[in-house]
């Protein structure tokens, strides 16, 4: 069966690439129809460019949809909350992303289109530095949140089809910039390639029904590794780490900063997750396959990479987690900031876990054990504490003179989204202080309530509604 995205032309370009990409979107609901076990194997060309230049990438996608790849495990006996405020559809008050999508997709200023710009656009540009990285591949990374929207948001696409054509073009020509010019060794390529992993993922998530009951497959860390694909978070980290050119770089690295980063969305995400039966949430995924509470182990992992990262003065994978949780705290959507702002403690009669537990985040953390396992500070884990409380200087003096800043460090979760609002326009106009402060010292302070949000036994004590899984 053939297609753009998983054929084998799709890294040739030509004129009517953007053409046969708006054809994949078309051909979403009649694929929906005729969904079973194999269809990712019949429309996977083995041919397929994706995997060249990030090689990690090259398999996972077919091998986590495979008709082989069944879900093996079942969530029937765990505690898994779900309470939270309703989800939204697509909609906003807030301008800055805006400002820049407008730039690319001109569109009216409504409530619909800044809340497609915040959500769909910002996914990327929120979390990219513009000023230090290549604009056209922080575009094209925006521009490919944007077409994958057409996947990710199938069931809710509302006026997006307006955009559609601008879209495939666009996508068309991100993969035109990359190997016109940046060399195929590049991380710049492997950041591209990556990205087109992810929207192979989502193109094959929205063919599948919803599921009636949270199930996962049967090879953990190949659930890792496609969550880490389908999530942007491996395209992102990728892109984030051309931020600092020089410094460690491994695999081990970009896989760790991938989960962490991923690992603030699914906090905040993984009760509307659980209520929609999704079972990718890393927390949720973890705690299905080991049959116990995974917060502990994911804690643990965070705040090894994140103290690891400040000894070694490899800031980035403390960036690309702190801009990914004010991210998701901005988006009107989500309502991240109501659920933080009315958690209440999760229970103190909870089940103590063993933070090292899980042998596949074991291996996947490039930190050495902490000496301390269940002290979650940051602070304490570190081995140059100095460097942790320079940072967190650097924070704070930033606040007191900041007028869009000041008060952060004091504000509730709510009061905060409208720091982020000044921060993103400051960012819109080339400058990404603010956004990097508020980032950094999020990370640092500002988790407990995060945590909440993962722990079942919190509960959740503000309002809420009915809503449509499908908003999810």
């Amino acid at each position: 069966m053939e297609t753009a995205l998983f054929g084998r032309e799709l890294y040739e370009g030509g004129d009517d690439l953007a053409a046969r990409l708006r054809a994949d979107m078309d051909r979403i609901s009649e694929l929906r129809r005729q969904w079973s076990p194999d269809l990712a194997d019949r429309l996977h060309d083995p041919r397929s460019p994706v995997g060249r230049y990030d090689a990690p990438s090259r398999g996972v996608v077919l091998a986590e949809n495979s008709a082989a790849a069944r879900p093996g495990r079942v969530a029937a006996a765990l505690d898994l909350a779900t309470d939270a405020p309703a989800r939204l559809k697509l909609g906003s008050p807030h301008e800055p992303v805006l400002t820049v999508f407008d730039e690319f997709f001109p569109v009216p200023s409504t409530d619909f289109w800044r809340g497609a710009a915040e959500q769909l656009y910002g996914f990327a540009w929120c979390v990219a530095d513009q000023t230090l990285l290549c604009p056209q591949c922080v575009h094209g990374s925006a521009a490919t949140c944007v077409y994958g929207a057409w996947f990710d948001y199938h069931h809710f696409t509302a006026d997006l089809p307006e955009i559609a054509g601008a879209g495939c073009r666009a996508m068309a020509d991100y993969i035109d910039h990359v190997h016109r010019d940046h060399a195929p060794d590049s991380r710049e390529r492997a950041v591209m390639d990556a990205w087109l992993a992810c929207l192979q993922a989502l193109y094959l998530d929205v063919l599948h029904q919803k599921a009636a009951r949270i199930a996962v497959g049967d090879d953990k860390q190949r659930s890792i590794r496609y969550r880490t694909v389908n999530s942007a978070g491996r395209a992102l980290a990728l892109l984030t780490s051309l931020e600092r050119p020089s410094g460690e770089f491994t695999e081990q690295l970009v896989e760790a900063t991938a989960f962490v980063g991923m690992a603030m969305h699914d906090a905040c995400d993984r009760r509307h997750d659980n209520a929609a039966h999704e079972s990718h949430n890393f927390f949720t995924l973890l705690s299905v396959h080991n049959q116990a509470e995974s917060l502990p182990a994911v804690q643990r992992f965070c705040v090894d990479l994140w103290a690891w990262a400040i000894d070694h003065d490899q800031l980035w994978p403390v960036l690309f987690a702190g801009r990914i949780l004010i991210w998701n705290v901005y988006v009107t959507r989500y309502r991240t900031a109501l659920l933080l702002d009315h958690l209440a403690p999760p229970s103190d009669a909870a089940p103590a876990y063993e933070p090292y537990a899980d042998a596949v985040l074991n291996r996947m953390n490039p930190a050495p054990r902490a000496a301390r396992p269940h002290d979650y500070s940051i602070r304490a884990t570190c081995r140059d504490k100095g460097a942790h409380d320079r940072l967190l200087d650097e924070c704070l003096e930033h606040f007191a003179r900041c007028a869009g800043c000041a008060g952060y460090e004091r504000a509730g979760w709510q009061e905060r989204t409208d720091h982020l609002d000044r921060g993103y326009a400051r960012k819109a106009a080339g400058d990404m202080a603010c956004v990097d402060r508020m980032a950094v010292h999020t990370v640092l302070t500002q988790l407990e309530r995060v945590w909440w949000a993962a722990d079942p036994t919190a509960r959740y004590k503000g309002p809420t509604g009915q809503w449509d899984p499908y908003l999810v």
